[in-house]
Protein backbone atom coordinates (compact mmCIF):
# COMPACT_ATOMS: atom_id res chain seq x y z
CA UNK A 1 0.00 0.00 0.00
CA UNK A 2 3.32 2.78 1.04
CA UNK A 3 4.66 1.47 -2.41
CA UNK A 4 1.50 2.00 -4.36
CA UNK A 5 0.81 5.54 -2.48
CA UNK A 6 4.24 7.10 -3.30
CA UNK A 7 4.13 5.82 -6.70
CA UNK A 8 0.61 7.15 -6.98
CA UNK A 9 2.08 10.60 -5.42
CA UNK A 10 5.19 10.61 -7.73
CA UNK A 11 2.62 9.97 -10.42
CA UNK A 12 0.77 13.70 -9.87
CA UNK A 13 3.90 15.55 -9.47
CA UNK A 14 5.04 14.21 -12.59
CA UNK A 15 2.31 15.24 -14.70
CA UNK A 16 1.75 18.49 -12.72
CA UNK A 17 5.68 19.44 -13.68
CA UNK A 18 4.69 18.46 -17.49
CA UNK A 19 1.46 20.42 -17.55
CA UNK A 20 3.25 23.51 -16.32
CA UNK A 21 6.32 23.10 -18.49
CA UNK A 22 3.55 22.68 -21.42
CA UNK A 23 1.64 26.10 -20.28
CA UNK A 24 5.04 27.62 -20.30
CA UNK A 25 5.86 26.80 -23.74
CA UNK A 26 2.04 28.15 -24.89
CA UNK A 27 2.99 31.10 -23.28
CA UNK A 28 5.84 31.96 -25.89
CA UNK A 29 6.16 32.30 -29.39
CA UNK A 30 9.25 32.53 -31.76
CA UNK A 31 9.03 35.15 -34.51
CA UNK A 32 11.63 36.02 -37.28
CA UNK A 33 12.10 39.10 -39.01
CA UNK A 34 14.19 40.36 -42.09
CA UNK A 35 16.10 43.14 -41.50
CA UNK A 36 17.45 44.62 -44.91
CA UNK A 37 20.05 47.25 -43.46
CA UNK A 38 21.15 45.26 -40.31
CA UNK A 39 24.85 44.93 -41.52
CA UNK A 40 27.07 45.46 -38.83
CA UNK A 41 27.80 44.75 -35.31
CA UNK A 42 26.06 47.91 -33.93
CA UNK A 43 23.17 47.57 -36.06
CA UNK A 44 22.37 44.37 -34.49
CA UNK A 45 23.09 45.65 -30.92
CA UNK A 46 20.57 48.60 -31.61
CA UNK A 47 18.25 46.47 -33.36
CA UNK A 48 18.45 43.98 -29.98
CA UNK A 49 18.24 46.94 -27.54
CA UNK A 50 15.03 48.22 -29.30
CA UNK A 51 13.29 44.97 -29.51
CA UNK A 52 14.01 44.04 -26.17
CA UNK A 53 12.49 47.73 -24.67
CA UNK A 54 8.89 46.48 -26.42
CA UNK A 55 7.03 44.96 -23.03
CA UNK A 56 6.41 41.36 -23.06
CA UNK A 57 9.67 40.49 -25.65
CA UNK A 58 11.43 37.95 -23.66
CA UNK A 59 14.79 37.75 -26.08
CA UNK A 60 16.39 38.55 -29.25
CA UNK A 61 18.94 36.88 -30.96
CA UNK A 62 20.25 39.12 -34.19
CA UNK A 63 22.03 37.48 -36.93
CA UNK A 64 24.30 39.96 -38.91
CA UNK A 65 25.28 37.08 -41.37
CA UNK A 66 21.77 36.34 -42.30
CA UNK A 67 20.34 39.70 -41.62
CA UNK A 68 17.31 38.55 -39.64
CA UNK A 69 16.44 38.58 -36.12
CA UNK A 70 14.53 36.29 -33.84
CA UNK A 71 12.55 37.24 -31.32
CA UNK A 72 10.73 35.09 -28.56
CA UNK A 73 7.86 36.85 -26.99
CA UNK A 74 4.66 36.72 -25.51
CA UNK A 75 1.40 36.13 -27.28
CA UNK A 76 0.51 39.75 -26.77
CA UNK A 77 3.11 41.26 -28.70
CA UNK A 78 1.94 41.99 -32.03
CA UNK A 79 4.36 41.56 -35.48
CA UNK A 80 3.48 45.44 -35.81
CA UNK A 81 4.84 46.45 -32.45
CA UNK A 82 7.94 44.61 -33.48
CA UNK A 83 8.54 46.23 -36.62
CA UNK A 84 7.69 49.93 -35.48
CA UNK A 85 10.23 49.30 -33.18
CA UNK A 86 12.69 48.64 -35.92
CA UNK A 87 11.15 51.74 -37.79
CA UNK A 88 12.05 54.01 -35.11
CA UNK A 89 15.69 52.71 -36.09
CA UNK A 90 15.11 54.31 -39.66
CA UNK A 91 15.41 50.24 -40.72
CA UNK A 92 12.61 48.02 -42.27
CA UNK A 93 11.26 44.86 -41.56
CA UNK A 94 9.27 42.12 -42.57
CA UNK A 95 8.46 38.65 -41.19
CA UNK A 96 9.87 35.88 -42.45
CA UNK A 97 8.34 33.09 -40.23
Amino acid sequence: MKKLCTALLFSLFALSFAHAEEALVQAEKKIVLKVKEMNCQLCAYLVNKELRNIDGVISTKASIKDGTVTVVEEPKVTDEQLINAIHKLNYTAEVVK
